[in-house]
């Protein structure tokens, strides 16, 4: 399901990359703002339609995927990982954006602290917890979020040398 939910959700992460890029290669900084607000947008509401619908539908996921020996481990797991839609949405979303504005450094630098941020948190867990699973996918979400925040604030409100930052005329 999560693979599902994150190709899906990867598809505003596309759209966004070539409308974006468009708009940039064109000089169009201000539409490629409002077209990086569109998508966000967009990939937010559909990220939390499909956290919705992995929480209403977790008994169908629990039927069909579950043993019962296994329901409360896999429960809180879910849990975190459908509320988690939302900001996957956003990571997504605004990673396609920097790679509409070329922005790749930017972009590897911010996937690179919250990588490192994430895989010093699994690094520091105690694997021998009753809910370590719960608490991996807690981790998961946090290195989301982290990813999530670094794209938002290059975009809104354009800290550092922003591609979207808007340019200031000559006259």
């Amino acid at each position: 399901m999560w693979v599902f939910t994150n190709l899906f959700l990867d598809a505003f992460a596309i759209t966004g990359q070539s409308l974006v890029g468009y708009f940039i290669g064109s000089g169009r900084v201000a539409e490629a703002r409002r077209v990086a607000g569109v998508v966000c947008i967009w990939s937010a509401a559909t990220g939390g339609a499909l956290a919705l619908i992995m929480w209403y539908g977790r008994t169908l996921a629990i039927a069909a995927f579950v043993p019962q020996a296994a329901v409360q481990i896999f429960l809180p797991a879910w849990l975190v990982a459908a509320a988690a839609q939302p900001l996957s949405a956003l990571s997504f979303a605004t990673d396609g954006i920097h790679w509409g504005t070329g922005d790749f450094r930017y972009l590897r630098n911010a996937v690179a602290v919250a990588t490192g941020c994430g895989a010093a948190a699994l690094v520091l867990l105690d694997k021998g917890r009753s809910d370590a699973l719960s608490l991996i996918w807690i981790i998961t979400a946090g290195w989301i979020f982290v990813r999530a925040l670094f794209g938002m604030i290059r975009i809104w409100p354009g800290v550092g040398k922003s591609p979207l930052t808007p340019r200031v005329r000559e006259e």
